[in-house]
């Protein structure tokens, strides 16, 4: 039998699937999305065609890949895929990812695997992201499983343990890779960073010891870089607004980042898939607190994602101009750093926060990419 925790966060199985689907076909927006966006003018109507969906398979094939193609073709310049070398089609992984956009990170890398023809990964989505019935059944129908980020401490502790568990059964049970954040919540400063409260959650369902329960998991870091930060303005506002009071989301905030984080222009992506660092594990010393031992694995996963970080003109743009500096002028033009600046300026004109510490922070969010680069060079 299967565990009844899991059930409340897993996605479908394919036995569930027809009869999601039949669910979501009841939904107005959904249909109205498939005829309008997905598939207009063909001879058969987007209900038809979802209709007959049966698998998980069949959902992403027909609709995720469909429609995430064309936000790449709408939205991206150019998108690629590094590292794939790094990785075999026939092990399964998790991979923690830089974390910037709340339904993209994880989509791009979808992407770039299924149209290489290697397997998609389950997902982990925070529950608060999917308020309605319908996200959740899309969400799962899509190999999204829930991450709990609400109830009593006692509750998170338990949901904590359940996730452990859950990950570690996908990828040595279930022959599922799985692709979680390196943080809760979006990096909205530039600084991608790994919670090293995340390694102690994965470390939670190990039976050995801390680094054996960590190495059979197969971390592979991954690095998600964007030309135009998604969401850009809206997280320096909310950095510069949190400064004075705390920051208390309006409703349907987070539905407004995603539609923007997918709908705006991104101008190149790149997704960098780094190397697993099982063997670099063992060279951790274990004779140690566990927290300093997650101390340096954290650290360890970060090198590995500043290392692969793709730098665009506007990173190094950006730093230049927090410094007012020319230190990294090597890698632009007059002309590109008078088309950076304005696109800032245009921002900071249209702010309603304190506009030197909206632009600061704007500047930040483009140049601590570089910042931290430089420190493992």
């Amino acid at each position: 039998m299967e565990n009844d925790s899991f059930h409340k966060i897993r996605p479908y199985h394919n036995s569930e699937v027809s009869e999601a689907i039949q669910r979501v076909l009841e939904e107005d927006g959904f249909r109205g999305f498939l005829d309008k966006f997905l598939f207009p003018n063909q001879l058969k109507t987007g209900i038809e065609i979802v209709s007959k969906i049966k698998t998980i398979k069949e959902f992403q094939d027909i609709v995720s890949s469909k429609f995430f193609n064309l936000i790449i073709r709408q939205t991206i310049k150019e998108f690629k895929i590094n590292g794939l070398q790094n990785i075999d089609p026939q092990k399964r992984y998790l991979f923690i990812s830089t974390h910037r956009d709340i339904v993209l990170d994880s989509a791009l890398l979808q992407m770039a695997l299924y149209n290489n023809h290697i397997e998609t990964t389950r997902t982990a989505i925070g529950n608060n992201l999917v308020p309605s019935e319908l996200l959740g059944e899309i969400a799962k129908l899509n190999k999204m499983f829930l991450v709990i980020r609400d109830g009593s401490n006692r509750e998170m502790i338990e949901s904590s343990s359940i996730l452990s568990s859950y990950i570690r059964k996908s990828i040595n049970e279930d022959h599922e890779s799985v692709w979680i954040a390196q943080r809760n919540g979006r990096t909205k400063d530039g600084d991608d960073k790994t919670q090293q409260g995340l390694l102690k959650m994965m470390a939670q369902s190990t039976k050995g010891s801390l680094i054996v329960g960590l190495q059979d998991l197969n971390i592979v870091p991954i690095s998600i870089s964007y030309e135009y930060e998604p969401c850009d303005s809206l997280k320096a506002r909310e950095i510069v607004l949190s400064r004075k009071n705390a920051y208390i989301k309006k409703p349907g905030e987070d539905f407004n980042s995603i539609n923007t984080g997918i709908m705006q222009n991104k101008g190149c992506v790149e997704v960098n898939i780094g190397k697993p660092i099982s063997d670099l594990l063992d060279n951790i010393e274990s004779c140690r607190p566990a927290n300093d031992m997650l101390k340096d694995i954290t650290q360890l996963i970060d090198s590995e994602i500043y290392t692969n970080y793709k730098l665009w003109k506007n990173n190094y743009i950006a730093a230049d101009m927090l410094s007012t500096k020319s230190e990294y002028s090597d890698y632009y033009s007059i002309e590109d750093f008078d088309k950076f600046r304005d696109y800032i300026n245009k921002l900071v004109d249209n702010t309603d926060v304190v506009k030197e510490e909206f632009r600061d922070v704007l500047l930040r969010i483009y140049a601590n990419p570089v910042f931290n680069k430089a420190k493992i060079q």
